[in-house]
C-alpha cells in the first residue's frame, strides 16, 4: 500500500495539516503585533525573507548556493513568487484592518478558489453540483464579509488574499513533482528579498526589539507551517487535509479574544460552518 493511502500516514498528515494551521494562526497574531507598532508593511515580507534565509542558511551552504536554487522551472517559481507576494501583502493590509478571526475566515477560504482557478488556468470540468458546492462557500465568506451591512478596505484584501492564496497552492502542487519543499521555501525567500528590499529602503525604520521579536516569531512560525503543510501532502491526500484548513479560525479568534479583546460575533460561526459544509462536499464528490 502506497505511503500516502495508509492509515497512519493519513492521520500523520491530519495532524501535520493541524500544526500548519495553528502556526498559520501564530503568523497572522506575531506580524499583526509588529505592525501595531509601527513598523512599515514592507519591511515585514522583507524582514520574513532575510530570516528564512538565515535558517536556511546551513542547507544552502551545505549544498551550496547554486546547486542550493539549482531548478529546471524557474518560471513556475517566479510564479509561486508572485502569487506569495501579493498573498502576503493582502494578508497584512486583512489582519490590519479587520479583527483577526474574520481576516483570517475570509482567507481560508482557499479550497473554495481552488475550484474556478483550476478551471480557469487547468482547463479541468467543472461539474454542476461542484460549482453550486463552491457558490454556497463563498455565501458563508460574503456572511463573515458583511456581519454588519458595511464592508472595509480590509473586506477586499482578505478575499484577493484567499484567491491568491489558491495560486500558490497551484502552482506548489505543480513544483511539488520535481522540487523539495526547501528549495520552494528558498526560492520565495530570494524572491521576497529581492523584491521587497528596494521598497523597504525607502520607508526603512528600525524595528523596536519587540517587533523584532514578533517578526522572528512570525517568521518561525511561517516556515513551520509550510513545511508541515509540505510533509502533510506527502502523506495524505491534499481534498482530505483541505478541511483542516479551517482550525484556524478557532485558533484564531481565541488569540484575538485574548490579546486583542476582540469576541467573534455569530456571523463568524455561521459563515464557517458554511464555508466547512461546503468544502467537505467538494472533498467527498473529489474522491
Amino acid at each position: 500500500m502506497p505511503l500516502a493511502r495508509r492509515p497512519s500516514a493519513a492521520l500523520a498528515g491530519i495532524g501535520l495539516m493541524l500544526l500548519a494551521a495553528l502556526c498559520g494562526a501564530g503568523v497572522n497574531a506575531c506580524y499583526r503585533a509588529a505592525l501595531r507598532e509601527g513598523l512599515p508593511v514592507p519591511l515585514v515580507p522583507f524582514a520574513r525573507g532575510l530570516i528564512t534565509l538565515a535558517i536556511l542558511s546551513p542547507w544552502i551552504l551545505r549544498a551550496g548556493p547554486i546547486a542550493a536554487l539549482a531548478t529546471r522551472r524557474p518560471k513556475l517559481h517566479l510564479a509561486r513568487g508572485a502569487a506569495g507576494i501579493a498573498t502576503f501583502l493582502l494578508q497584512l493590509l486583512a489582519i490590519t484592518l479587520l479583527p483577526l478571526a474574520d481576516a483570517v475566515a475570509m482567507m481560508s477560504a482557499r479550497p473554495l478558489w481552488v475550484l474556478p482557478l483550476a478551471a480557469l488556468l487547468l482547463h479541468e470540468a467543472v461539474r454542476r453540483d461542484r460549482a453550486l458546492a463552491a457558490a454556497i462557500g463563498f455565501v458563508g465568506v460574503l456572511i463573515v464579509a458583511q456581519p454588519g451591512g458595511s464592508l472595509s478596505l480590509g473586506t477586499p484584501a482578505a478575499l484577493a488574499a484567499g484567491m491568491c492564496s489558491a495560486l500558490v497552492l497551484i502552482t506548489f502542487r505543480a513544483l511539488s513533482a520535481t522540487e523539495p519543499p526547501v528549495r520552494v521555501v528558498a526560492w520565495y525567500s530570494v524572491i521576497s528579498v529581492l523584491f521587497w528590499g528596494p521598497v523597504s529602503a525607502f520607508v526603512w525604520q528600525t524595528p523596536s526589539l519587540f517587533a523584532l521579536a514578533m517578526l522572528v516569531g512570525g517568521t518561525l512560525f511561517a516556515l513551520g507551517s509550510d513545511l508541515a503543510a509540505s510533509a502533510a501532502a506527502r502523506r495524505a491526500e491534499v481534498g482530505l487535509l483541505a478541511p483542516i484548513e479551517y482550525a484556524q479560525i478557532p485558533a484564531s479568534a481565541m488569540l484575538g479574544w485574548a490579546i486583542y479583546a476582540e469576541r467573534p460575533g455569530l456571523a463568524l460561526l455561521a459563515g464557517t460552518v458554511v464555508m466547512l459544509g461546503a468544502t467537505l462536499y467538494l472533498v467527498r464528490r473529489g474522491r
